[in-house]
């Protein structure tokens, strides 16, 4: 990315809040309506993070409330099972996600089951057995993984769905640069266009893989559709019909790893569950170091500009925002766990695909639901009386001394105890 295309985009985030803040004095707040939740990518770490805050929003009677749920990459993953564990577990075909969401037990109906999903490698076999070709058919791994998420969440589609939420998931097109969009209503992005209608029955496991292929371990999807599948596409270039038969995806954290892109100009509540890691100030020397130090840098930037967005709108009144993120600034007498603890372990816990432990997947719960349940104190009016204070999900994880011993290796890839199987 150029350093003009940086500051491009910086203006084009300032034009988009400050149109946003005339509309909210013009038109006041009333023509915003609904709940979105966000959810950012991470891998496995992120699903886990999210868990956690979804069973706080659930205790607090936010989640039936929901009317769309944002995901890229490991949100996407977390929030395809929420959808999933909906649709096996309602009582009839016509009980809504909200009467679905008042009456189940969402730690055994939701976050248990997710344990064993945790627990599987979808990243290992992949890598291995294309190893040899991948740069060359980077589709082989891709198949891969979305057989993995065939595994989760079986052969569903996304017009199976509920209608309220709308699950979202985020995927970056590499051809025009833009966010990509997977739901029951549309499939396609702006610039693009939108599948028509008969064309866009596409699986749930393909648009998890898409949302979370994340670079350079898995290459972009290639979609598969022809120019006159598309509708409504705002380029009309002499390119155009080209560019549309060659659409690559790529993980929707390369675009916006916060997820807001489908919400911020419409919904009236924006939550953001963000388990992005702390920016490391270091030098690199090494010439690749320095070329991938290159891309951290540009990725901080996007992600900083895009949460100058989303507090920029929520400041301006034009929508009301709660955000929590893995290593958000808390009060060091904060329930949960410690700043120092957070900071020097939980932030360092690896993005990826592979196995995680028992140990991992409960810490990780309980950070994300005392973040989230921080966040929400914090801000007035999503609190009442009737909802239950917020006590740990599973207290055996609650001494840091054990927690800095159990997670001193959690931020490796390889070498580590999960290979052999031990929690």
């Amino acid at each position: 990315m150029k350093s003009t295309d940086v500051e491009l985009e910086r203006l084009r985030i300032r034009r988009e809040a400050r149109r946003a803040e005339l509309a909210a004095q013009s038109r006041g707040r009333g023509e915003r309506e609904g709940r979105a939740l966000c959810l950012s990518g991470g891998g496995y770490r992120a699903a886990l993070f999210h868990l956690g805050g979804l069973l706080r929003l659930h205790e607090a009677g936010l989640l039936a409330g929901l009317g769309m749920v944002s995901s890229v990459s490991g949100g996407s993953i977390v929030a395809a099972w929420l959808a999933c564990r909906y649709l096996d577990t309602r009582r009839a075909a016509d009980e809504s996600f909200a009467a679905w969401a008042d009456r189940i037990d969402f730690r055994a109906s939701v976050v248990e089951p997710f344990r064993a999903v945790a627990a599987r490698d979808l990243r290992t076999w992949p890598v291995l057995a294309t190893a040899a070709h991948n740069l060359l058919w980077p589709s082989h791994r891709i198949a891969l993984l979305e057989r993995g998420y065939q595994g989760m969440f079986g052969e569903r589609y996304l017009d199976e769905l509920p209608e309220t939420p709308a699950f979202v998931f985020c995927a970056t097109d590499l051809t025009f640069g833009v966010n990509w969009e997977f739901s029951r209503r549309r499939v396609g992005d702006y610039l693009a266009g939108y599948l028509r209608e008969g064309a866009q029955r596409v699986r749930l496991s393909y648009a998890v893989a898409a949302s979370s292929s994340f670079p350079p371990v898995f290459g972009p999807v290639r979609f598969e559709a022809t120019p006159g599948d598309y509708q409504r596409g705002h380029y009309q270039g002499d390119d155009a019909e080209e560019l549309r038969s060659r659409i690559e995806l790529s993980d929707g954290g390369v675009y916006d790893n916060l997820a807001t892109e489908p919400t911020l100009r419409r919904y009236r509540e924006v939550l953001v569950s963000d388990a992005g890691g702390p920016f490391v100030f270091e030098s690199k020397r090494w010439w690749l170091q320095q070329l991938m130090r290159y891309t951290q840098v540009m990725s901080n930037q996007a992600e900083a500009l895009r949460k100058r967005l989303f507090f920029g709108q929520a400041e301006s009144g034009a929508m009301t925002g709660v955000y929590w993120g893995l290593t958000s600034n808390r009060d060091e007498g904060a329930d949960g766990y410690s700043p120092a603890l957070v900071t020097q372990v939980l932030g360092q816990i690896r993005t990826d695909l592979d196995r995680f432990l028992d140990v991992e997947f409960e810490v990780l719960v309980n950070h994300g639901y005392f973040a989230c349940a921080d966040a929400l104190w914090r801000q007035n009016g999503w609190i009442s009386e009737a909802t239950p204070a917020a006590v740990w999900p599973y207290p055996d994880r609650a001494n840091e001394t054990h927690v800095r011993r159990w997670l001193r290796r959690s931020h490796a890839r390889v070498l580590h105890r999960r290979w052999w199987g031990k929690t």
